[in-house]
């Protein structure tokens, strides 16, 4: 009895991702004040027999409205693609045999070595309870873990930014744990000189290494050069060093590292 291959099972996760998406920015939407909410509009009327029978409930609904966890799983059929899916992990390879896969989604995600979006973890949320583990949920936002910039001397300063824990297997992915990710450097302003840069930062087991990446000189502002391969994840950016006896760039260069995000969810 086969187990479900990878593509088929990352398509539907990216697909479920992207409705939940699409269901988030449907709520943002739908809750913006517009014209006035409801219940500011019948309190203006400032007549009883209007505000008695609906003040009450129509701030009920204004408040309620936002609540995209509610509307997931009580207003749609998206939770089945978690719990199907869980079903078909179950099964047994035959009688008295083991589970096709121990651990659900997250033991097929962790043995295959497959990361699904923070859009999926929202759905899972919203299904079960609980958060998927962080070492399985790639971030969909453009996280800046640092700034990077150019002074005399020549010397480069570092900014820190935002970091995606240690790293450990049972970190839940909770909006700040976030697997692993090959990371870019976005160019905010560049000189004519090339700028070789030596990045410290911490792998997927939380220790410290280092990665270069080289900025050619005339880098059009707004450029992304992605540093190493996909192969090549980190956690954080700890800081980052000019490497000896290479390109020094220009005082007044300024670079930023954010994530490379893992690939495009779809329907």
């Amino acid at each position: 009895m086969p187990l479900i291959d990878v593509p088929t099972l990352l398509g539907i996760a990216d697909r479920a991702a992207y409705q939940t998406m699409t269901y988030s920015n449907a709520v943002d939407l739908l809750s913006i004040e517009g014209g006035g909410y409801y219940f500011d509009r019948v309190t203006a009327t400032n007549d009883p027999d209007v505000e008695i029978p609906t003040d009450r409930n129509y701030h009920s609904v204004d408040e309620q409205l936002p609540n995209l966890d509610w509307l997931l799983s009580h207003g749609t059929q998206l939770p089945t693609i978690i719990g199907s899916m869980d079903a078909h992990f179950a099964r047994r390879t035959g009688p008295g045999g083991a589970a096709l896969q121990t651990g659900g989604w997250d033991g097929y995600l962790y043995q295959e070595g497959e990361r699904v979006s923070q859009w999926f973890n929202r759905l899972f949320f919203a299904t079960r309870g609980f958060y998927m583990l962080a070492i399985n949920v790639f971030s969909e936002s453009e996280d800046l873990f640092g700034t990077a910039d150019m002074s005399g001397g020549p010397t480069i300063n570092y900014t820190d930014g935002v970091n995606y824990g240690n790293g450990a297997d049972y970190n839940p992915a909770n909006g700040s744990n976030y697997a692993g990710t090959q990371l870019k450097a976005k160019v905010v302003t560049m000189g004519a000189s090339s700028l070789d840069i030596r990045l410290s930062v911490k792998n997927l087991n939380n220790n410290p290494v280092t990665i270069d990446v080289n900025i050619p000189g005339s880098t059009p502002v707004g450029t992304e050069i992605a540093i190493g391969t996909a192969s090549d994840r980190f956690l954080d950016v700890m800081g980052v060093s000019l490497i000896p006896m290479s390109g020094y760039g220009t005082v007044g260069d300024t670079i930023e590292f954010y994530n490379l995000k893992e690939r495009q969810i779809a329907l």
